[in-house]
């Protein structure tokens, strides 16, 4: 090949796979139709291409990313969110985002950006959201990054090392910020009056190593921060010097310590800060570590002339090094006086010392959860004239397992209106116990009771007392307003005519299958209720219930998302408002009754044939054979016992027993003949006798007459011999004509006889006496062929 050729396949192959790889790219986007695309961690090296007007967010962060073009984002005029967060991006050209006129949210953090320009934000009047942490540059830039950012409330900026230099002209232009995020762990150079530009910040969050620079820091900030943050902080060192500021200006109200280093002395100085700011009402620390043993600086406290002012105190994982060490705190008992809130959170505390507790006596609010209070040491802290004023004590996750010795103790806060004692492990309530009398909100919830008594007391308004083993809830609370009973094993709900006041009832995941709309009805004053993730029998009253009533949602705020059908097994797992059962589950009597007629009139029906059709007597025939079937159909000739078995009518039992036998059985030779009344077995049953009789005779004399016809043991005789004569070959009937018979008086089952009457010569009785010798020979001759 041709060196030219070879040139440009290489060429062509490159820029095939260049477009391949574009294509790749842009199909790893997910994209929903409100134009959300998101494309985090997909191994993306660049910005995909085909973006357009459509994209209103898209989510590049987590990608390998390194370079951001001026033509990446050209026709993403509508863009309103964009992440580039932790690519790897090192270079961005000067106007790549000039066509993102409406962009609110950017957020560049994490990236390898060095250097920061301010061309890259000089159209974006709309941003809200910028995030730039994390990058490895030194300072801001040369000139003011954000001074055409009208539009920003959120400001993150800084890194953990290379920056360390806050400018005067960094944050020029920025007059509000609702947070501003300052990475500044490696601080060495603060220029005064820097942050001082920035007229109103609700919440700064300041990461330092180590406090150069903090009280500069704070005299700026002092006149127009609401909320202090300093994290990462080591202030084991830390002393106040004098700040200069106007202290009527100063707008602080909260201070937060977060993973900040003390010391017994810094913790003094810090103090000290109150002097400076006379507005702050509440302070946070937070994930603290306190090295010391509560030997605090006396002199040092007694110079503070505003923690009155500190309405709130939150202490949360303090980690105390030397904590059996530790002193009882007397020295800060007498800046306690005015606090109303304490959260002492998850800090391993098991004592407030009584006379710290006596001192709290502005004390409304007392959060001691996830420490080691237990009920002897609680005794000690809720001593006699201990938080006069207290109205809500929190003891959550704590080491009490006592109810009763816990009211007792509690006794002493008179004022005492909510009580949260919730997972610690009681196991049992007693049938009673005492509790402070104006108690109003109780949380009894994940304390392993498994019943309730009348230690309760009767005064509630809000009672807590879910993820329990409860059973059954049968209290009379008169003035209950809320009840929280969730993840129990209650199998209904509560009886309303307890609880007359009931507004608000959780009683989500227990084991209720059912309610009704009397039910739901008998709780008058209810306006709230969470009964979902129970075991529903979606039976056909509760969806005509639950879904014929619209306003039900407005009571069932878990509607319809958490109540799912468990039974019927075809509609398990489904939505109780999507099921419908047909006519058959939800009218079942109806149907079993209307099954139950159909029956009846079937059984009617059937009869009227059967009757009609002679039915029985097929069924007789049918048992004849069955018996027939038992014996061999012609017994042996040694076996045959009579010449012929005589079948008449009782009614004609003066002709056959006082003319016939004594013509045939007198004759010389005689015949030997079977009757009923002589020769049947007594006690056998008489289907059995006449089977028999039948079968050891020869033949069989039917004495046909009006009497016949209408006897029943008659028509049995005739209907196995009917059966025989015609299920073998020879002929073994004989037919006598007694009188004369219409031949519809002979049953229409009886087709074969009548057919043989039609075709075949039977004897008839003459009324001649002439001829009646003849009629006796004629009989002899036929039994004896």
């Amino acid at each position: 090949m041709p060196p030219s050729l070879w040139t440009v396949w290489v060429l062509a192959a490159a820029i095939s796979l260049s477009k391949e790889g574009a294509l790749d790219q842009a199909h790893s986007l997910s994209c929903d139709p409100t134009g959300v695309c998101d494309g985090r961690a997909r191994s993306l090296n660049a910005i995909p291409p085909g973006l357009t007007a459509a994209v209103k967010s898209l989510d590049l962060s987590n990608n390998r990313i390194t370079y951001v073009g001026n033509n990446d984002l050209q026709r993403c005029v509508g863009l309103k969110a964009l992440r580039l967060g932790s690519n790897g991006v090192h270079t961005i050209e000067e106007d790549p985002f000039f066509p993102l006129r409406s962009l609110e949210h950017l957020d560049l953090s994490y990236n390898r950006l060095s250097n920061l320009s301010a061309s890259w934000f000089r159209t974006l009047s709309a941003l809200k959201f910028l995030n730039v942490l994390g990058n490895p540059y030194k300072t801001l830039g040369e000139t003011s990054l954000f001074s055409h950012l009208p539009s920003l409330r959120i400001l993150k900026v800084g890194n953990s090392n290379p920056f360390s230099e806050i400018q005067e002209k960094d944050f020029s232009g920025l007059t509000f910020l609702e947070e501003l995020e300052i990475d500044a762990s490696n601080l060495q150079r603060y220029e005064p009056k820097s942050l001082k530009s920035i007229q109103n910040i609700t919440h700064l969050i300041l990461h330092m190593r180590q406090p150069v620079s903090l009280l500069e820091i704070l005299g700026d900030l002092l006149s127009s921060v609401r909320h202090l943050e300093l994290r990462d902080t080591d202030l084991n060192t830390f002393s106040v010097s004098e700040i200069v500021v106007d202290e009527t200006n100063t707008w602080i109200n909260k201070l937060t310590f977060r993973n900040v280093k003390i010391t017994d002395e810094s913790f003094s100085e810090l103090v000290k800060l109150l002097n400076y700011i006379s507005g702050v009402l509440e302070v946070e620390f937070d994930g603290c570590t306190l090295n010391g043993l509560g030997k605090f600086r006396t002199p040092v406290l007694g110079t503070v002339k505003y923690l009155g002012n500190v309405e709130t105190l939150t202490v949360r994982k303090l980690t105390i090094p030397n904590f059996f060490l530790f002193y009882d705190l007397s020295s800060i008992y007498s800046l306690t006086g005015k606090v109303k809130r304490i959260l002492l959170e998850n800090s391993r505390v098991f004592l407030v010392p009584c006379l710290l507790s006596q001192h709290l006596k502005s004390l409304e609010y007392l959060d001691l959860s996830e420490n080691l209070m237990s009920e002897e040491y609680l005794e000690n802290s809720a001593c006699e004239h201990a938080w006069p004023f207290l109205q809500t004590l929190i003891l959550r996750q704590n080491h009490l397992k006592s109810l009763e010795k816990t009211g007792e103790v509690l006794l002493t806060l008179k004022n005492l209106t909510h009580l949260d004692i919730s997972k610690n492990n009681f196991d049992s309530m007693p049938e009673n116990c005492q509790c402070p009398e104006k108690m109003k909100y109780l949380n009894l919830s994940s304390t392993r009771i498994h019943s309730l008594t009348y230690c309760i007391p009767l005064t509630l308004e809000i009672l807590d007392i879910s993820n329990n083993n409860l059973n059954s809830f049968s209290l009379i609370l008169p003035q209950l307003k809320e009840l929280y009973i969730s993840r129990n094993k209650l199998k209904t709900l509560p009886d309303a005519s307890s609880l007359p006041t009931l507004l608000v009832m959780r009683i989500s995941r227990n084991t209720i299958s059912t309610f009704s709309k009397e039910q739901l009805a008998s709780f008058q004053k209810l306006k709230t209720l969470e009964a979902g993730g129970n075991s529903s029998i979606c039976s056909c009253d509760f969806l005509s219930f639950t879904q014929g009533q619209r306003a039900l949602a407005q009571v069932l705020i878990d509607w319809p998302e958490n109540y799912l059908c468990d039974s019927p097994s075809h509609v398990r797992g489904w939505r109780v408002q999507d099921v419908r059962l047909s006519l058959a589950e939800c009218h079942r009597a109806a149907v079993v009754s209307a099954a139950c007629c159909a029956l009846f009139l079937l059984l009617l029906v059937t009869g009227v044939l059967c009757h009609h059709f002679h039915g029985v007597w097929y069924m007789k025939m049918m048992w004849a054979w069955l018996q027939a079937k038992r014996t061999p159909k012609k017994a042996p000739r040694g076996d045959l016992c009579y010449d012929a078995f005589v079948s008449y009518s009782e009614q004609d039992s003066y002709w056959v027993e006082n003319l016939m036998v004594q013509e045939l059985e007198h004759f010389n030779p005689p015949f030997k003949l079977c009757l009923h009344k002589r020769d049947f077995i007594p006690g056998k049953w008489i289907i059995d006798n006449i089977i028999d009789c039948i079968e050891k005779s020869r033949k069989t004399i039917f004495v046909l007459s009006e009497n016949f016809v209408k006897s029943e043991w008659c028509k049995y005789e005739l209907d196995f011999s009917h059966f025989r004569l015609f299920d073998e070959s020879d002929d073994t009937a004989i037919l006598i004509l007694l009188e004369p018979i219409e031949r519809k008086a002979i049953p229409q089952r009886f087709c074969k006889l009548r057919k043989i009457m039609n075709t075949k010569t039977y004897l008839e009785w003459p009324a001649d006496e002439m001829q009646r010798e003849g009629f006796w020979l004629n009989l002899r001759a036929a039994i004896k062929s």
